[in-house]
């Protein structure tokens, strides 16, 4: 408390000041980004440079195939998930009309109907497709409604076709990236 009274204590306080201001300033030129020695440092990476220089340009090709490779893969998986949870909830969806498969080569959702009052509409629909244009325009609409969504929330490429009644691969309408692509209603 003497010195404090005296007037003596801002001497020592800015010594203090002083001393840490040098060693944050020291500190601070010893950090790694400013303290390599320049020459040094262009001498060795020209040597290091020109000898390494192919077995490096080796490293990065292999290493870039493997990164493909594995981002490859990743994305193969999630194309999968993403196809394995539409197909599940197309199946909740649409488990009151028939059955949905899907065909992953040829990135095709296929619905069977096998519902009899399902199939019955159907067939009336398919003999009498004058008499109920409506009815044709509703599924043809869904479809292609069902149809760019899958191809915002899954890709490009997908098809999603209804089978004509008891038929295993008669396509009665089939719809791509919401376009209708065969109509067999007509």
């Amino acid at each position: 408390m003497y010195a404090r009274q005296t007037g003596g204590g801002w001497k020592f306080l800015t010594f203090i000041a002083v001393l840490s201001l040098i060693v944050t300033g020291f500190a601070t030129y010893k950090l790694p980004f400013w303290s390599f020695n320049k020459t040094a440092s262009s001498e060795s990476s020209s040597t290091a440079t020109s000898t390494s220089a192919s077995s490096s340009s080796a490293k990065l090709d292999s290493s870039s195939a493997v990164f493909n490779e594995g981002s490859q893969k990743k994305a193969a998986a999630t194309t999968k998930l993403k196809e394995d949870s539409i197909l599940k909830q197309l199946k909740t969806n649409y488990k009151d009309m028939g059955t949905i498969t899907l065909d992953r080569t040829s990135k095709t959702f296929t619905v069977t109907p096998t519902n009899a009052k399902y199939v019955k509409s159907l067939k009336i629909i398919k003999k009498y497709p004058s008499k109920n244009t409506k009815a044709i325009t509703t599924i043809t609409d869904n479809l292609e409604s069902l149809s760019t969504s899958l191809k915002k929330n899954l890709a490009s490429g997908y098809t999603i076709r209804l089978l004509e009644p008891g038929t295993t691969d008669t396509t009665l309408i089939s719809v791509k990236d919401g376009k209708v692509v065969t109509n067999n209603f007509k």
